[in-house]
């Protein structure tokens, strides 16, 4: 994944549900939580199978990989023992088979989910299908985070989501690092709609990771949004986001869109 300077990306926005105590602490105590792949709700989502191209698994790479990941795990083993480890290992495995694959699907797949943590993001804030599908059917509410004070923070890898309808197939000597990160961000074209951007952190998963306010933007109130929880809202921000822009998103009589009204601040921005 080609990372993008975070400077050039402008505001990334996640959309959440104010009536969800802990959805809510974006706001309430300006954290952000990393998920794991397995609390996603596209089965697919960061899990799919890991493969190599058909075409680099000859016998010659496989040992030379196998000799390589060997030296990484052992590097104080003598050479001639790595040799024959390697060998023994590839003469008792048919690395080209399918099966071998779906055998180790489940274990990756458990480490996968063990190890990395993903926060999702969206470059747009006026988004009809997201404001229903994480908005809360626009009863929530959505925030604008800075990008280089969310990089600071999590120092994770960031870019945007590639949407194909074929899963990644990875060169067998490819970076490791940069490979699982093309895996963890790829989805099918069938979410093309969010405009996703992630940042992904290994040794993240599920972890919260505390702001400061001025991460924070933007907020915008959801064109159905209660009146009591607009109300909570503002307040907070007054307190907490003095600098932010709130928006109340209404909807527009003469197209299928959403304008954001600006609100007026009782604080001085």
């Amino acid at each position: 994944m080609n990372q993008p300077r975070p400077a050039d990306l402008g505001t990334l926005y996640k959309y959440r549900i104010w009536n969800d105590k802990y959805a809510k602490k974006t706001l309430t105590d300006s954290e952000v939580f990393l998920s794991s792949p397995d609390q996603f709700n596209d089965p697919f989502d960061a899990t799919f199978p890991f493969r190599y191209k058909e075409e680099d698994l000859t016998p010659d790479n496989i040992f030379k990989k196998l000799y390589e990941l060997g030296k990484r795990e052992w590097p104080e083993m003598k050479d001639e023992e790595l040799h024959q480890l390697c060998y023994e290992r590839q003469m008792s495995v048919d690395f080209t088979a399918d099966a071998f694959w779906m055998d180790e699907y489940p274990s990756w797949k458990a480490d996968i989910n063990a190890k990395f943590g993903i926060l999702c993001l969206t470059k747009s804030k006026d988004n009809l299908l997201m404001w229903s599908h994480y908005g809360d059917s626009h009863r929530g509410f959505c925030v604008g985070f800075n990008p280089e004070i969310l990089f600071d923070c999590i120092q994770g890898q960031l870019g945007p989501v590639i949407y194909s309808n074929d899963f990644p197939v990875l060169g067998l000597f490819d970076n490791t690092q940069e490979g699982l990160t093309r895996i963890l961000c790829t989805k099918s074209e069938h979410w093309q709609y969010e405009d996703e951007h992630r940042f992904v952190k290994i040794d993240g998963s599920r972890k919260i990771i505390k702001l400061p306010d001025e991460a924070i933007t933007e907020i915008i109130l959801g064109c159905n949004m209660p009146d009591a929880f607009k109300k909570e809202i503002i307040l907070l921000a007054d307190q907490k986001f003095p600098g932010a822009k709130i928006f109340e998103a209404t909807v527009d009589l003469k197209a299928f869109k959403l304008n954001m009204i600006p609100i007026i601040r009782a604080v001085a921005a």
